[in-house]
This record gives structure tokens, sequence and C-alpha cells, in this order.
């Protein structure tokens, strides 16, 4: 995928048409989630991130209970490492529900490689909560976030089956938010030496927080 892989480097993300068999994810991920729920897992919760606040609840999806998750999980690890040109860890695959708009905002400010792989479950465009992003910030750190609610940069409208890989270190955000459900795993390099394994254990740290 060399023009993937150069359209990464360049924008931050790429867009994968119809990369996965969306039924059986969404088959599994309804089951799960609305368990945890309704044995009170998985509260609603309300997180200030960027420019706004981002309403959620969610369940992880990592176990022998969500085998089309794992299978996803594996499926994607290799093209994660052909993206940032290393090996790679794999994080935490997870299913969240999202309800109303999300500010712009970056997952990882940590310097080092990490990449999202994301899959929404409905078809969203710019009106109803799609992706929108800034492509290139993701190597410009110090780009400040864009004013709350601005209709800026690019949305990317998806269909169930589509998949979204960006690194995390990109800008981004949604407006026109509705409950919608979305599918996704995190990728990080697999150190090399003491430093990045001390960087890679504070990414672990800030990606899958103690409870």
């Amino acid at each position: 995928m060399p023009g993937q892989s150069d359209q990464f480097r360049r924008d931050g993300f790429v867009v994968l048409p119809g990369e996965i068999h969306v039924k059986p994810l969404a088959e599994e991920f309804d089951q799960l989630v609305d368990e945890a729920f309704s044995e009170g897992r998985g509260a609603l919760q309300h997180l200030e991130q960027g420019t706004g606040t981002v309403t959620f609840r969610y369940a992880p999806m990592m176990c022998e209970h969500t085998p089309s998750s794992m299978i996803l999980l594996d499926h994607f690890a290799p093209i994660a490492a052909e993206l940032v040109g290393r090996a790679v860890l794999p994080g935490r695959a997870k299913g969240t529900w999202y309800q109303a708009d999300t500010g712009w905002h970056r997952d990882s400010r940590h310097d080092i490689p990490s990449i999202g792989v994301v899959a929404y479950l409905e078809p969203l465009d710019d009106s109803s909560g799609a992706l929108r992003v800034l492509p290139g910030s993701h190597v410009r750190p110090d780009q400040p976030l864009p004013d709350p609610g601005a209709l800026v940069g690019t949305a990317l409208a998806t269909t169930p089956g589509d998949v979204i890989v960006f690194d995390e270190r990109l800008i981004h955000g949604s407006r026109g938010g509705r409950l919608r459900r979305q599918w996704r795993v995190d990728f990080v390099i697999d150190p090399q030496d003491a430093t990045e394994e001390d960087k890679v254990r504070a990414w672990f740290t800030q990606s899958i927080p103690r409870e």
C-alpha cells in the first residue's frame, strides 16, 4: 500500500473503504455493550478534551467473548506496522457509544508514533458526526486547536465497513453529532531502546488508565 503509506505520512490519516465485514462486529458490539450497561457498568461519561466535552460510554472488546474484534486486531496490526514503518504493539480494542459533538483534540501528545483504527457502525457524514480532521497537523505539534465548532479541515464520510486509520497526534473532532457506535483499536511502536520504552509505558498509562 505505497500510495496509502505516502498519504498517511503526509496527511496523518487514510480511509480504507469496505475494509471489514461489519455485521458480526455490530452484533458482537451490541450484545457486549448492552450487557455491560444493563449490569451498571459502562456508565455515561463526560470528558473534557481539547476544545469541548466528549460524551460517551464504552466497553472493552478484547476477550474470548469478542472474537470478531480480536480477529480485526490481528488483521490491522500489519497494516499499522506498514504505515509507521515499525513493528507495533496493540493497545485496547473497545466499543464506544458517542453522543453529541466532539471538540477538537489530539489523542496523543507523546513523542512516539501511535495509530488509531476506527470503524463506525452507522453511515456518517458531516451533518451526523463524521470524523473531521486537520490534515498534516500530526507533524506540527505546536499547531493550536481550532476554535470550538469551527468548520475547518476535512470531514471523513464513511459507511459501515469503511475504516479510518489515523496518527493519534492528528487534530480531529466532529460536529452535528448524534448517537453513534464506534469500534476502535490502537497501536503503538514496539520500543527498541530504554528511551522508547519509557515513552511507550507513558502512552499505555494514558490510553489504558487504571480504574
